[in-house]
């Protein structure tokens, strides 16, 4: 059983990519601590993802994390290991468009949030993600995280398009910037997913703000 959420917990999800974070001489750590001490936090989640990183390593992060998140009510998220999130009470955990959800489902508490990844013209029927909360699509625009990504972009219309076939609600990822979240959101996107425009900024917290600014305008999602 889902959450059933008709509108999300969040209206910004923050996703880590240590890379773009080293770029700019911080670590992840350093870039969420500097962000959630400077602005109020709420309707903000986190989402933990390191593809190279060992599970080991990113269960450290989570570690150095979560006495921060927990105490801003901060939603902190992980990627791909259900069984970290299970062990350290994550608001839940994201998987990849090749990850079955079901199995995931019956592992986890009803209440944990199941994300996952679709991208282009993925399907997002009930049958492929009936058993989520919320699906990211991407790109939306090209993604300033990946900067040589060839992928086709969905653009309004895509994202517009993506909405209303989707089960789910839908998070706008790709390419996410200030001045593109209430375009994203109009077209029908629940919240919007930010990597490289906060991630790889000189002041991350800035770029939150006005993200979050941004969004503030619209009274309901």
């Amino acid at each position: 059983m889902t959450n059933n959420y008709s509108t999300l917990p969040f209206d910004l999800l923050l996703i880590t990519d240590q890379a773009a974070c080293h770029r700019a001489g911080r670590t992840v750590e350093q870039t969420l601590t500097s962000i959630l001490n400077t602005i109020n936090p709420q309707r903000v989640a986190i989402l933990i993802r390191d593809k190279k990183a060992t599970i080991s390593e990113i269960a450290t992060t989570i570690r150095n994390l979560k006495p921060l998140t927990d105490s801003t009510g901060v939603l902190l998220l992980v990627h791909s290991y259900p069984q970290l999130a299970l062990e350290y009470n994550l608001a839940g955990v994201h998987l990849s468009s090749t990850t079955a959800i079901e199995p995931v489902r019956q592992q986890l508490p009803p209440e944990m949030l199941i994300g996952v990844s679709r991208h282009g013209t993925d399907a997002l029927d009930q049958d492929d993600i009936g058993l989520a909360d919320y699906a990211t699509i991407s790109p939306v625009y090209s993604p300033l995280s990946k900067p040589d990504d060839q992928r086709h972009t969905l653009g309004l219309q895509g994202l517009r398009d993506s909405v209303k076939r989707s089960y789910r609600p839908l998070v706008a990822l790709g390419g996410i910037e200030p001045g593109r979240v209430s375009a994203a959101i109009a077209q029908g996107a629940k919240a919007v997913a930010v990597i490289g425009a906060v991630m790889a900024a000189e002041n991350p917290a800035s770029v939150v703000q006005l993200l979050l600014d941004e969004d503030a305008h619209r009274a309901t999602k």
